[in-house]
């Protein structure tokens, strides 16, 4: 081989080097993937929660290795929540709150995949390179298949795909200027099955939906679990006041036992007043040792729900129940009516139908399916479909001329709809997963009215409930009070005490439970009719 013909085949070595570093330098590494599907699925799912929400929300997936801010110890080493504190880190910490997050990222990546399907396309490689064989070539790239390096699918059916491919081998092994390549274009266009934009587009209509229906889901458990945390909170400050509550009651009983004791020495007291005395204590006692265990359930309980682990140290803030115990008596004050912020029941039925985002959901399954009807009746039908195409040839060998040739072709391709049992099967699939979707948003809607019919009484009840526990507490103190003055003078038994105590023990919880019975039915209400505004990071407004 002279030294020219070592340059040349140099020179063709080089080409198919540039080649291989074009296509290899455009693959996707693992890390390029994840920022980009990342930022793809963030402006999707930031553009259809403006279109759903009628609001801007940034979006973006929040890992479990991100800091949270109110997981501050004090100098003890505990964290010290307040109710905000604990709702926020709820939403960026509980594991079904983040499944749920992630669902909606998830499905605006497959919303992405589906609009790919209408973008031009550049995916296949090149054919033969190294097989120095045209006539493979050629006959490879009217195939399709693997060969396709354009395709464009438009929304009314019809598919275009391009196919190019070049003999690397000949320019290596005969010169640089020698090539041969093949050139096919093809256009496929239904006319009857599968035409029309809504039959082709309902993959990608669909995943548009999926995208709005999981916001809608997302946002209706943001209201659920926010008001689940509000419970949970306050039924762990509840069990901590009722364990106060009877350490209060041990002490007074205590204090009841040991005058009884001196008044038996004395014997102005009878052997049995003053076992009676002991029996209430040592069950006072036990009462608070279960009361200390159901306290300290329910905040492991509660940590759970936090998305955090039980065996961190946490205090749930004093403050919060105090300060929801002069708000509640504040308004009682103010007014008697329950109701007096919330509309005419009848108006709230009808704003919750429209306000109701998991009842958006199931109006929208109604909705897909009767397009998934529409579909399916399609798909009995006739297949007709038009295929045209152009394939060009060239080659050149050394120091020649060009051979170049062009084909075309166009064929209409007619199939009658003979065998369609499978397509008929799931015509009347159809059908009857339409009836049940209908069945299934009635039935939705009709719980939607009873959960507010229900919320409505429940408050009017709480707050009736409220004004007569505060009565009962008032009634037991001065009760307590007059026994002990009887006590004293010797007017009043050790069993009209114990009574007293026990009656004012039940009080004082029925009281904290009365409380927070009529807060959480307020917010129950505002949740059932859809109303409850959540901020971003868990709070409400």
């Amino acid at each position: 081989m002279g030294y020219c013909g070592i340059i040349r085949r140099m020179k063709g070595v080089l080409f198919c080097a540039g080649l291989l570093a074009v296509f290899g330098g455009g693959c996707l590494t693992p890390d390029r993937a994840e920022k980009d599907a990342d930022k793809t699925a963030e402006e999707l799912t930031i553009a259809a929660w403006e279109k759903a929400m009628g609001v801007t929300n940034i979006f973006g997936i929040a890992y479990g290795g991100d800091p949270i801010a109110p997981l501050v110890p004090d100098t003890n080493g505990i964290v010290r929540l307040s109710l905000d504190d604990a709702l926020r880190v709820g939403a960026k910490n509980n594991r079904k709150f983040r499944t749920l997050k992630e669902t909606v990222f998830v499905k605006a990546l497959a919303l992405d995949s589906e609009e790919y399907a209408f973008s031009t396309t550049f995916s296949g490689l090149i054919l033969g390179a190294l097989t120095g064989d045209p006539e493979l070539i050629k006959e490879s790239a009217k195939a399709g298949g693997d060969s396709n390096l354009a395709r464009r699918k438009f929304e009314q059916g019809a598919v275009m795909t391009g196919n190019a491919a070049i003999d690397i081998a000949r320019m290596i092994r005969d010169d640089w200027h020698s090539f041969a390549w093949t050139g096919d274009m093809t256009m496929s266009i239904p006319l009857l099955r599968g035409a029309g934009r809504d039959i082709v587009r309902e993959p990608l209509t669909q995943a548009e939906r999926n995208l709005v229906y999981s916001i809608w889901t997302f946002e209706r458990y943001r209201q659920t679990f926010a008001l689940s945390l509000a419970k949970a909170y306050f039924n762990v400050l509840k069990n901590l006041q009722n364990h106060r509550n009877s350490g209060d009651n041990v002490k007074r009983l205590e204090q009841n036992f040991s005058r009884a004791e001196m008044m038996f020495k004395a014997g102005r007291m009878d052997r049995i007043q003053m076992d009676q005395a002991k029996t209430d204590l040592l069950n006072a006692r036990q009462t608070m040792i279960t009361t200390m265990q159901s306290y300290l359930d329910a905040l492991d309980n509660f940590k759970i729900s936090l998305g955090l682990p039980p065996e961190m140290p946490i205090e749930l803030r004093d403050e919060e129940l105090r300060a929801l115990e002069t708000r509640m008596e504040a308004l009682a004050a103010a007014s008697e009516d329950a109701l007096a912020e919330y509309p005419e029941e009848a108006f709230a039925l009808t704003d919750s139908l429209s306000r109701r985002r998991d009842l958006a959901v199931a109006r929208g399954a109604v909705e897909d399916a009767e397009r998934a009807v529409k579909i399916r009746a399609d798909a009995l039908r006739a297949d007709l479909t038009f295929e045209g195409g152009a394939t060009y040839d060239a080659s050149r060998k050394q120091h020649g001329n060009v051979d170049d040739s062009t084909e075309t072709r166009a064929q209409v391709k007619f199939s009658m709809p003979w065998d369609r049992r499978r397509e008929r099967n799931q015509y009347r699939q159809a059908l009857v997963t339409r009836d049940q979707a209908s069945r299934s948003y009635t039935e939705a809607a009709d719980g939607v009215k009873n959960e507010v019919r229900a919320g409505y009484r429940n408050l009017v009840a709480a707050r009736a409930l409220y004004g007569n526990k505060v009565e009962a507490y008032k009634t037991a103190c001065m009760r307590v009070e007059a026994n002990d003055l009887f006590m004293q003078s010797g007017r009043s038994s050790m069993r009209d005490i114990l009574e007293a105590e026990a009656a004012l023990l039940s009080a004082r919880n029925a009281l904290c439970s009365a409380v927070i019975d009529w807060w959480t039915s307020d917010l129950s209400l505002r949740c059932a009719i859809g109303s409850f505004d959540v901020r971003r990071d868990g709070t409400w407004r």
